[in-house]
């Protein structure tokens, strides 16, 4: 019986806990596809901790834009993350 490796790690994902910090962390790794060229520009997806998504920002006024658009960007990310969700995304 022949078992995938991607099944292995996510039944030990599970069992130790870590399974949604895990896949949160995919916001990181998406975010540059996620919000485009020009967004991606002037950000940097940092980390994510406890569900919030930390993105650094190059200046005020891109800071002051994403804020208007944060939803739809949480919206985004959390389609693109399927069954797992970041709650918050914090610029700075």
């Amino acid at each position: 019986m022949a078992v995938q490796i991607g099944t292995v790690i996510e039944k030990m994902l599970k069992k130790m806990g870590i399974e949604t910090p895990v896949r949160q962390w995919e916001a990181v790794y998406l975010w540059e596809s996620v919000v485009g060229e020009t967004i991606a520009n002037h950000t940097r997806a940092d980390k994510v901790a406890y569900g919030k998504l930390y993105i650094s920002v190059d200046s005020p006024s891109w800071r002051n834009e994403l804020l208007f658009h944060r939803k739809e960007l949480l919206e985004k990310i959390n389609k693109e993350l399927k069954n797992t969700k970041i709650k918050e995304i914090i610029l700075r």
